[in-house]
């Protein structure tokens, strides 16, 4: 699966794109709403990890861009905070499919992109 991480910690973002990279995905990495709003355009993902907060801003547009720029992606939302105690990330973002709260494990996030492929998969053309 092709995917976009948008993350803004480097670190992280590494550890995120090496460990997808040796389950076999194809992942490219912004660090900020203007390169990863640049890094979709035609380019085809099948996923964005989107990190909520950004240096520039809350990525919510970038969500919003995705599903125009990409718009069989599936999102899922990353965020260390405590914004959307209950998932309510749906209702400011509808293009989100997912959210998953920092710190997080290798195991869930591979749990999760497995099952974003299974579903695109699953997906009549």
């Amino acid at each position: 699966m092709k995917i976009l991480i948008v993350e803004d910690d480097h670190v992280l973002c590494d550890v995120f794109a090496t460990s997808l990279r040796d389950a076999g995905h194809e992942v490219h990495k912004a660090f900020d709403i203007n390169s990863a709003i640049d890094r979709l355009r035609g380019r085809g993902y099948g996923l964005v990890i989107l990190d909520y907060y950004l240096p520039d801003g809350i990525s919510l547009p970038v969500a919003e861009y995705t599903c125009v720029a990409c718009p069989d992606a599936r999102i899922i939302l990353l965020t260390g905070s405590g914004v959307f105690p209950n998932g309510e990330a749906s209702i400011l973002a509808p293009c989100v499919d997912w959210m998953l709260r920092k710190p997080v494990p290798l195991e869930d996030l591979h749990a999760l992109v497995d099952y974003a492929a299974l579903d695109a998969e699953s997906r009549p053309s």
